[in-house]
């Protein structure tokens, strides 16, 4: 269905469309798993041996547990991730292409109220648009006596001109009203744009919000532009930008963090699956080291009753040994 462009009016400015763009993106949290070498909440403390030194890491998982199915799944979830994010950051650059609407189309003036001087500049003007963009566009004029009492606002109006004009989403409508007879030191004028949905790839917000304010601007200097000169200068400086290409800032950055939050779940993936964490030992947060009688090497106390490095007995400690978490994963 069609919808407002946006318009304006002498006394209260101009105001942006009734249409939208945007995007939305949601995800779900994070499946991979978390190994630091700090300590954090919900975190487990363990430890393994390298270059024979005990080395400790924080993990909110049994990091001694590595299932090739979880593994799996975790980095088919975090790749999906990557690629929607990599999906939105080559979608974040629109380039409009030109409308390929029917040969049939052309642009139109429909001056009911008598009220635009100079017809050639304003056909002329919009024949351009229609040239550039494929938009068919028609400029019709009324008197405030003929939607005000009838309708709230020229928006309505305007909407119920736009379906009995045309039968398509293709076009682009803008109504100008001012009185029968319009008081010379303020003439209370309104205007509307209203625009098919076939056209909010080329008419997007920005664009039309663009050219309302200009068309607000040259209405309002009605010392300097008569009407046929506003509507064309609006639409003249419009056809010469409408087809720009322009940037998605919110695809830039849901792409970003989407793409971001991929590689760090693939790398959370890869470095969690480290073959030394599967002879990992839990050991309490203040556990206390000590060497080997036998080969010197450094092991903790209450990790262990033989030396991990040579196997020799340990001289008894008075502590207790870690006891390993219950398994609480799903089979």
């Amino acid at each position: 269905m069609p919808h407002s462009s946006g318009g304006g009016s002498h006394s209260g400015g101009s105001h942006s469309g009734s249409g939208f763009s945007g995007s939305s993106s949601s995800s779900g949290g994070s499946s991979a798993k978390h190994i630091k070498h700090t300590s954090f909440p919900g975190a487990r403390r363990y430890v393994y041996y390298e270059n024979y030194r005990p080395v400790y890491v924080y993990a909110d998982y049994d990091i001694r547990k590595q299932t090739a199915s979880g593994k799996v799944w975790s980095i088919i979830g975090s790749t999906i991730s990557l690629l929607f994010g990599i999906m939105l950051l080559a979608m974040c650059y629109d380039k409009p292409q030109k409308m390929d609407t029917s040969p049939s189309y052309h642009c139109e003036i429909n001056d009911t109220a008598g009220v635009i001087d100079d017809i050639d500049k304003v056909q002329n003007a919009i024949v351009d648009f229609y040239d550039e963009t494929g938009i068919p566009v028609e400029i019709m004029t009324v008197n405030n006596e003929d939607w005000q009492g009838r309708y709230s606002k020229l928006e309505d109006f305007a909407y119920d001109m736009y379906v009995t004009e045309f039968d398509d989403e293709d076009h682009w409508l803008v109504v100008y009203s001012e009185p029968t007879s319009p008081d010379p030191d303020f003439n209370d004028w309104y205007w509307e744009g209203m625009q098919g949905d076939n056209t909010d790839n080329i008419l997007t917000v920005d664009k039309t919000d663009d050219f309302n304010e200009l068309m607000q601007k040259y209405l309002t200097a009605n010392s300097r532009y008569d009407l046929s000169s506003a509507i064309a200068a609006a639409f003249d400086e419009t056809t010469s930008t409408v087809m720009e290409g322009h940037v998605e800032w919110l695809f830039v950055f849901w792409g970003l963090l989407m793409s971001g939050i991929g590689v760090y779940e693939i790398y959370q993936t890869l470095i969690t699956n480290k073959k030394a964490y599967r002879n990992a030992v839990r050991c309490a947060n203040d556990a206390k080291e000590d060497t080997c009688e036998y080969c010197g090497n450094v092991y903790v106390i209450g990790t262990c009753s033989e030396c991990p490095h040579c196997g020799a007995p340990l001289r008894p400690h008075n502590v207790e040994t870690v006891q390993p978490a219950a398994d609480t994963t799903q089979k």
